[in-house]
């Protein structure tokens, strides 16, 4: 989901670049995403089983 918003906030920022303007004006909203992309990614890296359980299937 993170990489998914990450991509979709960059292919924002190449068709209107006008639009990162009001994200930098708007914090909050960074803040927001931020813990939540963090959160998505924490999960992964504390659990390296499931990953080394998906590589071999």
């Amino acid at each position: 989901a993170a990489a998914e918003a990450k991509a979709a906030e960059a292919a924002a920022a190449e068709d209107a670049p006008a639009e990162e303007a009001p994200a930098e004006e708007a914090p909050a909203e960074e803040t927001a995403e931020a813990p939540a992309e963090e959160a998505a990614e924490a999960p992964a890296e504390e659990a390296p089983a499931e990953e080394s359980t998906e590589e071999q299937a």
